[in-house]
């Protein structure tokens, strides 16, 4: 008895030493060069020291918080980052659900292959943005009118299906800022704003005065998925999941309005 009892603790102080000394997985993260507030700021492939964005503060108290990771951040075109996610060049991506990119990345699904929103990174709802006059005009607007509303979308932001088909035509501006700029001094009759976090209503509308409001409900409530390559899933599994646990238990709205009240 004696004996098994020193060999048992002999084995478990080996595992132990093991576990204590064994090096957390890394992991490379890519997300856009370009500044897309709240999400991630700044320009260009520097990582920024301080105010990174809300998503890349959320992924780094994950990495505080999980022992067993070290996520490392790199910046590049967005396709890039997709195409690198799908040969492996980097391990992860935060990415909405699009038809397709299952075959490139793996989503928090259940056994039946159902997406679980309760482990996404964020929940956004985006709005049509304008003034009074704007409100009234869209809530009498007739489907077959043409081209009735000027609106400025950022590029790479479109219209979701739904838009589409409305009368709207479509000024496209390099920034987000430049749209606004545009609504502001009555250049175009609309844009749209991330208006809702979590179901929380917020703006990033910077002018004040001009009566400049969202019409809710949301046109689009779109959430961002902590997603994985395949390769990267395949080899850590449990980690993939621990990492989407954390994230379903922090609470991320207040980190996303905490920039947003700093960019009004």
């Amino acid at each position: 008895m004696r004996i098994n009892s020193l060999v048992y603790f002999f084995i478990a102080s080996l595992m132990f030493t093991a576990t204590a000394f064994s090096k957390p997985q890394s992991l490379v993260f890519c997300y856009e060069d370009k500044n897309i507030a709240p999400m991630f700021l700044g320009d260009g492939q520097n990582i920024p020291t301080d105010k990174p964005g809300a998503s890349i503060e959320i992924l780094q108290q994950l990495d505080l918080a999980l022992p067993n990771v070290a996520i490392s951040f790199v910046r590049k075109p967005w396709r890039r980052c997709l195409n690198d996610l799908e040969f492996n060049r980097v391990n992860a991506v935060i990415a909405s659900y699009r038809k397709g990119r299952e075959n490139v990345a793996v989503y928090p699904v259940d056994e039946q292959g159902k997406l679980q929103d309760n482990y996404a990174v964020s929940e956004f709802g985006s709005c049509l943005i304008g003034r009074y006059k704007f409100h009234k005009e869209w809530e009498t607007r007739e489907v077959f009118q043409n081209k009735a509303f000027t609106i400025a979308i950022p590029n790479g932001y479109g219209l979701n299906s739904a838009l589409k088909e409305e009368p709207f035509f479509i000024h496209n501006t390099f920034s987000k800022s430049k749209a606004f700029e545009l609504l502001d001094k009555g250049v175009v009759q609309a844009s749209v704003d991330l208006c809702q976090v979590d179901g929380l209503k917020v703006s990033s509308y910077p002018y004040e005065g001009n009566n400049v409001k969202p019409i809710y409900p949301p046109y689009e409530t779109s959430h961002g998925y902590l997603v994985f390559s395949k390769k990267f899933y395949e080899e850590n599994n449990t980690l993939s999941w621990e990492m989407w646990e954390w994230l379903s238990k922090f609470e991320s709205a207040p980190v996303y309005i905490k920039y947003l009240q700093t960019l009004k």
